[in-house]
């Protein structure tokens, strides 16, 4: 029988690794000179968010598929869940204000790719759709 429940909470813990592995990029984007826009760590926040995304879809196939094969989750799992989750909220609204904070000419790369996409939108639906969020 397959651990469902083990999966989604390995797909919520590399979320919440992804968010702080784009904080830290937005870190160094900051750090760095006002006239020299670091474009190594724009390019990884974007990948980040792509992650964040993508790592979202699966905690919702995971779900699914319990659902599907009416798995009993594990109550070990659940509470650890719960936590994770928590964590995840705090996480997230913490770098939509990074990102909202990031200056125009340090971080013009990531606001487009935001404009364009509304990757951590979209996964934020995917995980309430699920019940993660």
């Amino acid at each position: 029988m397959a651990d469902y429940t083990k999966r989604e909470l390995k797909a919520l813990d590399r979320i919440s690794k992804k968010i702080a592995d784009a904080e830290s990029h937005l870190t160094k984007i900051e750090d760095s000179e006002p006239d020299k826009r670091h474009r190594t760590a724009q390019h990884e926040t974007i990948k980040d968010i792509k992650s964040i995304l993508k790592h979202a879809k699966k905690v919702s196939e995971e779900e699914l598929k319990a659902e599907e094969k009416g798995e009993v989750e594990n109550p070990v799992y659940t509470e650890a869940e719960e936590k994770v989750v928590k964590d995840l909220k705090a996480e997230f609204k913490e770098l939509d204000d990074d990102l909202s904070h990031l200056p125009d000419e340090d971080g013009s790369d990531i606001k487009r790719y935001r404009a364009e996409h509304h990757t951590l939108d979209k996964a934020k639906e995917i995980l309430k759709k699920a019940k993660k969020f």
